[in-house]
């Protein structure tokens, strides 16, 4: 009895501990509408933040801040920090093994958008270092033209895609990386015309995930996607993506 008094005491004292550590880690965003961006009031909220809400409940976890910040601030956090949650990240293949993955909040199509009357288009990867291509700062899109053998002097740096985007529409730059979602709100948000705006070529298809540096402990992890594979089953999220993601 008094083995087992000693051992449950210690399994508690375990799990204590355990739901503390989640408790300490630090939650970053970025503005990529619809799954994460500022309310009128300055406030996370999309997709994204709400999904993480619900992960939270489903944890018994209390609600944690969640800063945003510009992406290259935040991945940089990520890498460099030993308590970092960082979303709505893509899960590509050169940042597989860098950090660890709660999987997933959505899909993003990452593409080349160009200027409709410039009229390019783009059949396959050797074409892109041919053109200047601006492109966020250690985003998903900026990784994806370095893997497929963009040359880096002819990718032009943007702190912000609205930044990218001037690029593009002042012609500094000839085509801007980004994902289709959020090039297109960009152009919205500038009060441009989509019509103006073209796909030039198709990057890849990623998956978003919700990033975690390497130093958060498995089991926290484990408890993570048990918890978003709960909430991704219910009404709740179906509720989420018509609000945020609605059919046309």
């Amino acid at each position: 009895m008094r083995i087992w008094l000693i051992s449950h005491l210690l399994l508690l004292c375990w799990a204590t501990t355990a739901r503390a550590d989640l408790d300490k880690l630090e939650y970053f965003t970025e503005e990529y509408p619809p799954y994460n961006f500022s309310d009128p009031q300055g406030q996370p909220t999309g997709l994204a933040v709400e999904l993480l809400q619900m992960i939270w409940q489903n944890s018994g976890i209390e609600p944690q801040p969640v800063r945003i910040l510009p992406w290259a601030r935040g991945y940089y956090l990520l890498t460099q920090k030993p308590d970092v949650v960082l979303f709505s990240t893509a899960r590509t293949q050169a940042r597989e093994d860098l950090f660890k993955w709660v999987c997933p909040i959505g899909y993003s199509e990452y593409i080349l958008l160009g200027r409709k009357e410039k009229g390019l288009t783009l059949t396959d990867f050797a074409q892109m270092s041919q053109y200047k291509i601006s492109a966020v700062r250690s985003d998903a899109a900026e990784q994806l033209l370095l893997n497929n053998g963009m040359n880096d002097t002819n990718i032009i740096p943007a702190n912000r895609l609205s930044q990218g985007l001037k690029m593009l529409q002042s012609g500094r730059a000839d085509l801007l990386a980004t994902s289709k979602l959020a090039g297109y709100d960009a152009i919205r948000e500038l009060n441009l015309e989509p019509d103006d705006f073209q796909v030039a070529m198709v990057l890849s298809a990623e998956q978003l995930c919700y990033a975690f540096s390497r130093q958060v402990d498995d089991q926290q992890i484990r408890r993570f996607q048990q918890a978003l594979t709960r909430a991704l089953a219910s009404d709740e999220f179906r509720k989420l993506q018509a609000k945020y993601l609605p059919l046309p």
